[in-house]
């Protein structure tokens, strides 16, 4: 199953749109208004949250996005590999260890499963953050639509501390 997930136009929450390839609406990705870890809540159409997105508020060299399960407790932990040439997310997961693994450009990921493929990611470039999921239908979509959501919490703080060290004035 092919899966759009676009930022919204307009958002001042952080909203996204998740759509099959021909668009009817499948989830909702809802933005907090104000938050430190960028909070999203992975929705079914009638706005009950199956996955809740979180940056960890700590990461120092690797950064890091947790996911909320249903239950309200801490289902996975995600982690970018910090010295990659390929964009590289590992995840301890109640399905096992996944690995997505991106190109050097970040716009192509594959989705590991214990060693083994099972998905594909593709960033589209447009003005607003754009993704492709490809994933099989038997599987728990909404958690890799979360595992999408994070990939692009971790992008969004990592370019947002690039920024920060870059603008740092020279003594």
């Amino acid at each position: 199953m092919d899966i759009c997930i676009r930022n919204k136009w307009v958002s001042i929450k952080g909203s996204s749109e998740v759509k099959t390839v021909d668009g009817k609406d499948l989830y909702k990705v809802m933005g907090k208004f104000f938050t430190v870890t960028q909070k999203k809540f992975v929705q079914d159409l009638n706005g009950n949250t199956l996955y809740t997105v979180r940056n960890k508020f700590w990461s120092f060299f690797v950064k890091k996005a947790i996911i909320i399960g249903p239950d309200g407790k801490e289902c996975a932990r995600m982690r970018r590999k910090y010295f990659s040439v390929h964009d590289r997310y590992f995840i301890d997961s109640p399905y096992g260890k996944i690995e997505i693994c991106g190109n050097i450009l970040c716009f192509n990921y594959r989705i590991l499963l214990d060693d083994k493929e099972i998905g594909h990611v593709a960033r589209k470039i447009s003005l607003r953050d754009s993704f492709v999921l490809t994933i099989d239908d038997n599987m728990d979509i909404p958690f890799f639509i979360a595992l999408v959501i994070g990939i692009d919490l971790i992008t969004d703080r990592r370019k947002d501390s690039e920024v920060e060290v870059n603008d740092t004035p020279i003594a």
